[in-house]
């Protein structure tokens, strides 16, 4: 009974531990499915705000910064007059010219390298040494003569949103450069991405950075005061820029961090429809987290284990419900419901394992009838007679001890099976027995018309439960037949007739 319950509790333990699993891992799969279509349509959704927003950016400023492109052009063709009126441009009083029209100078010579500025962190630039296309552009522009004007565009050196003009002088040995700060523009201050950028990054959990990048590899910034380039970033970012830049399609690589942490860095190419400069091609670089699928899956891990928690909770519970049905089926397939000692078919069960897992053990069988039991029945009851058998039971056990144990076959037959046992000590169990009994007639007189009849036969090697119990049944047979009240061995028996 004992091994039934723990692999009954065993049982459902694993069958719950099961069910919760397989369960927990469908949904799960479900959920991480879920996840990553919601990601992947929340990033559709970024990328495309993105660009859309930085359209839109490029085009105001195409289509409403006249005013300014007006008096960058002004101002320079002034300078370029006065140039021509005194072309000894270290006589210049650049800080007073700067005052006057608001506006930042620059003087490139023709290795394109800054050599007067009013914005000192940009002097001495060399853009033919750093920005080789953009210097491409320069000699372009200083051989035409004319006047340019870039969109939206950086400091080389800081990364500050900038607006620049330029325009060569009329012996092409210098360029002049003015350059104007954006984040003092009304129209610039209406048509920010960075606005944008900073509203998507509060707006979706997974979105961890948004930067626009130019394309010599500077990063766009209204408030960083050291510019950041390309080249401090990691080779693989380094890489995946300029395969984007080069390709002009999008491309991404993703980093795993620690506690189960992926960020996963696209590269989104972008070129304005109005090209003005080396500033209508940037790279928007944009960095995904995966919180929002770390967060659902944790969760999802803690569910587990409160549902596992349940389920072995109600496992225990249901344990104790069938153990509670069970216990009297098992009590009545394995005990004598009127005495409580084992019934026939456990004896059958027990007797068999005891035959098979003997070594050095020689088991003996002890067969006990009650004598004259019907005329207890007839001048008793029943009620009296049932009474007899459970003291006749809790006599036998008594004796008995952990030596064996006690069966009852049916009526008034019984028997004791013995672990280990000799001729010489089942005699003395018999002995014991039969004391027990005699002595009982002296508790009335339903008791005085009672005597014991025993037979007992020990286990030999050949011995089937069949056959030691022919032989036992032999021996009580010899007890009754000899008038009753004693004991029979088989050896005895068996010698006689010899």
């Amino acid at each position: 009974m004992k091994n039934l319950r723990i692999k009954l509790l065993l049982s459902l333990i694993t069958f719950a531990v099961i069910l919760v699993a397989v369960v927990s891992y469908v949904n799960r799969q479900i959920l991480v499915a879920d996840i990553e279509k919601q990601m992947a349509i929340n990033r559709g959704l970024i990328e495309s705000h993105i660009l859309t927003d930085m359209q839109a950016v490029d085009s105001a400023q195409f289509y409403f910064d006249e005013n300014s492109s007006d008096k960058l052009e002004q101002e320079l063709r002034k300078l370029a007059t006065y140039y021509r009126e005194n072309p000894n441009i270290a006589t210049w009083d650049l800080e007073q010219i700067k005052d006057s029209i608001g506006m930042d100078i620059y003087i490139l010579d023709q290795t394109n390298t800054v050599v007067y500025t009013t914005f000192y962190k940009d002097l001495g630039l060399s853009f033919a040494k750093c920005c080789q296309r953009f210097s491409t552009l320069l000699d372009e522009r200083r051989a035409s003569g004319e006047f340019y004007t870039d969109g939206i565009d950086i400091s080389t050196t800081t990364g500050e949103y900038r607006k620049y003009g330029y325009l060569a002088t009329h012996d092409k040995k210098y360029i002049l450069e003015l350059g104007m700060n954006l984040l003092d523009d009304p129209i610039f201050q209406t048509f920010n991405f960075e606005k944008t950028a900073n509203y998507l990054i509060g707006k979706y959990t997974d979105l961890m950075d948004i930067q626009t990048i130019n394309a010599g590899g500077v990063f766009f910034s209204n408030s960083k005061a050291k510019r950041i380039t390309v080249q401090d970033q990691s080779e693989l970012f380094q890489q995946y820029f300029g395969l984007a830049l080069k390709k002009m399609k999008p491309v991404e690589y993703q980093k795993t961090l620690d506690h189960g942490l992926t960020e996963t860095h696209l590269f989104l190419p972008y070129e304005a429809e109005a090209v003005r400069g080396e500033s209508s091609k940037r790279i928007v670089y944009v960095k995904y987290g995966n919180f929002t699928k770390l967060e659902a899956l944790q969760k999802n891990t803690q569910q587990f284990w409160f549902t596992l928690t349940i389920a072995l909770l109600t496992s225990f519970i249901m344990l104790l419900v069938i153990n509670k049905i069970l216990s009297k089926t098992m009590q009545l397939a394995t005990f004598d419901p009127l005495t409580g000692v084992y019934n026939r078919a456990t004896y059958l069960r027990k007797f068999d394992k005891l035959i098979r897992k003997q070594k050095n053990k020689t088991p003996g069988l002890l067969l006990v009838d009650l004598d004259n039991f019907k005329q207890v029945n007839d001048q008793f009851g029943h009620v009296e007679g049932d009474t007899i058998l459970i003291e006749t039971a809790r006599i036998l056990k008594q004796v008995v001890k952990n030596n064996g144990f006690v069966v009852r076959f049916g009526g008034d037959e019984f028997a004791v099976v013995l672990y280990d046992t000799t001729e010489l000590h089942m005699q003395q169990i018999a002995n014991a027995i039969l004391t027990q009994i005699r002595a009982a007639r002296y508790r009335g007189k339903q008791w005085s018309v009672l005597s014991v009849s025993l037979g007992g036969a020990v286990y030999h090697r050949e011995d089937t439960e069949t056959t030691l119990f022919k032989r036992a049944d032999h021996a009580l047979y010899q007890s009754k037949h000899a008038g009753k009240d004693q004991y029979s061995s088989y050896a005895e028996v068996a010698a006689t007739k010899e």
